[in-house]
């Protein structure tokens, strides 16, 4: 029997990234920070109640959801990449939607989750398309 000539190569970690990390850090706190901020003040917290909508309420879960997904990303954990990115998508998709009704109102306003969910998107794309890189290279040659 002889020695294997190649060793698989796979990581259950992402590269690294920087931007992406800070960017998932942003998303992450502004979420947390949203919410406890509409269950700190009691006319926040009163109104909720209204919210009966299902897309406002589904529009939240996913945004929590999201939150959780991003403290995985800065962890690096590459299990989480594929439902990350779709989330933002689905989340961009939500905040186009609002930023072009109150454009339509006549409100113009810097759309700060807009730009940080677009920003993230474009982070966790270049994350997918080096996973499949390292993915295709899948073996590597032994010396020997």
């Amino acid at each position: 029997m002889t020695a294997p000539t190649t060793t698989a190569v796979r990581t259950d970690r992402l590269p690294p990234d920087i931007l992406r990390t800070i960017i998932a850090v942003l998303i992450a706190l502004l979420t947390i920070a949203g919410w406890l901020n509409v269950f700190a003040k009691p006319p926040l917290r009163a109104a909720l109640v209204f919210q009966t909508r299902a897309w406002w309420w589904i529009e939240q879960i996913i945004s929590v959801l999201l939150a959780i997904l991003c403290i995985g990303i800065i962890m690096r954990k590459r299990s989480v990449l594929g439902a990350a990115f779709w989330l933002t998508i689905y989340s961009l998709a939500f905040d186009i939607v609002r930023w072009f009704f109150a454009f339509e109102e006549g409100q113009l306003n810097v759309p700060v989750a807009l730009i940080l969910y677009l920003l993230f998107a474009w982070r966790l794309w270049v994350a997918r398309r080096q996973v499949v890189l390292i993915d295709d290279a899948g073996t590597v040659q032994a010396t020997g």
